[in-house]
């Protein structure tokens, strides 16, 4: 463990070859715009959790980047059709500004209910198999408030599996982080780190031949440095 935590520590202060403003544009001033203008109102909703608003802002914005007002018009309306009746095997949509997926917030319920911040917080979630629990969970994920409390609790989440994360530098925290909420926040901390390697964003519709692909992290934490 002690080697991994100085692989993490010797980014530090990493100097991107790609400048991620310039490359995304308008997209990237468009998503930056809207985290300026909603900062205010997000702030309260990751106070209540003991998150650092900048820190969650970073882990996400990637997916304010590419987010796609007619796409997610789509997917969320076949979620709203087909989760409520028949469950995340029937539609599994990323929806929202945060796009996020059904099946990261029942994973976020059933984690929270089980873990010690639901008595310290006094609260817990529906996590039974009905239609009702899955119109509520879509009702929590149809709003970007909703979606920050979920983003606040995934963080609190990760802080209480992952105790190492507390002592890493807060570049490296927005990495790590950024990563689990990309490809997958259920994995051991070192296939985590074995993940921040790979390329698998990118902001096209379509993949097709000509697809260029980002390291998801990476555009997280360039965005975190920005704010300093």
């Amino acid at each position: 463990m002690i080697w991994l935590c100085l692989l993490l520590t010797m980014g530090s202060g990493t100097v991107f070859s790609v400048n991620y403003p310039k490359e995304f544009g308008d997209d990237w001033t468009q998503a930056e715009s809207f985290v300026r203008e909603h900062r205010e109102e997000w702030k309260p909703i990751f106070e209540e959790f003991g998150v650092d608003v900048f820190l969650a802002e970073a882990i996400v914005f990637p997916e304010l980047i590419r987010y796609s007002r007619w796409q997610d018009a789509i997917e969320t309306a076949a979620v709203n059709g087909l989760y409520v009746s028949g469950g995340k095997s029937k539609s599994n949509f990323s929806i929202g500004r945060f796009q996020m997926k059904p099946s990261f917030a029942e994973e976020i319920d059933e984690e929270w209910n089980k873990s010690k911040l639901a008595r310290e917080f006094d609260f817990i979630f529906d996590v039974r198999d009905a239609a009702d629990a899955r119109r509520n969970r879509l009702k929590r994920l149809g709003t970007t408030q909703g979606q920050c409390r979920y983003l606040a609790i995934f963080i609190r989440l990760m802080y209480l599996r992952h105790p190492s994360l507390a002592s890493l530098p807060e570049e490296q925290k927005v990495r790590f982080l950024a990563t689990a909420y990309n490809q997958d926040h259920r994995v051991s901390w070192e296939v985590n780190i074995r993940m921040q390697k790979r390329r698998t964003f990118h902001t096209d519709m379509l993949k097709t031949n000509y697809t260029k692909f980002y390291r998801y992290s990476d555009i997280a934490v360039a965005f975190f440095q920005l704010k300093k």
